[in-house]
């Protein structure tokens, strides 16, 4: 062998899926963490030492997340109440009108898309 194999494993392959699963299909709220709507390093390095035991710095749990083949994205919501009629008129037609009265000194309006 040509490379240290580093140390071993400190959650086995179960544990690993078991913790998996926990991310994908539960919030941190669902497992005990306070008012707590989407994970966290931080979080997950805690739910592993309450559950497992051994304790995980950021960049470790990101590693484990990252053989896990999973990645931080920011959760995104809905407005519950949006009406899409009037969203539709106004990207279609109050928008393009307040665009044009606008002068943005020759650089490209921050809003359009």
């Amino acid at each position: 062998m040509k490379y240290s194999p580093g140390a071993p494993r400190r959650l086995s392959p179960k544990q690993e899926k078991e913790l998996a699963l926990i991310i994908e299909h539960q919030l941190p709220v669902d497992v005990g963490f306070e008012a707590k709507y989407n994970w966290t390093l931080a979080i997950i390095a805690e739910l592993i030492q309450q559950k497992w035991g051994p304790t995980y710095t950021l960049r470790g749990t990101s590693e484990i997340l990252h053989r896990l083949g999973l990645s931080y994205t920011k959760p995104t919501y809905t407005l519950a109440n949006a009406d899409e009629e009037k969203q539709k008129e106004f990207i279609e037609i109050t928008f393009p009108k307040v665009k044009k009265t606008v002068r943005w000194e020759h650089r490209p309006c921050p809003l359009s898309r």
